[in-house]
């Protein structure tokens, strides 16, 4: 009993520590910037780029995130950052 106590009060504690590391929010102009400085030299028009991605914005966002992975945007507030940009074209 006291262990399963254990195990549901830690999972309480983590669960909110979880959620918070994959609510990374982009900002724009940071977006922008990062684009423009490692992005534009070979797509250098992104609103034609965006146009080929198909979906939501959620859809979009996801799909973008998993190209901008293999795609030399390894951090993961970079890439909200240049998602947020790219979206908001």
């Amino acid at each position: 009993m006291l262990i399963r106590f254990a195990i549901a009060a830690a999972a309480l504690v983590a669960a909110p520590m979880a959620l918070a590391d994959d609510e990374t929010v982009g900002d724009i102009d940071r977006g922008a910037d990062a684009y423009d400085a490692s992005c534009v030299e070979c797509h250098a028009r992104p609103g034609r780029f965006m146009q080929g991605i198909e979906g939501d914005d959620e859809e979009r966002a996801a799909w973008l995130d998993e190209f901008l992975v293999e795609h030399y945007a390894e951090d993961d507030q970079d890439r909200a950052d240049i998602i947020a940009y790219l979206l908001d074209l």
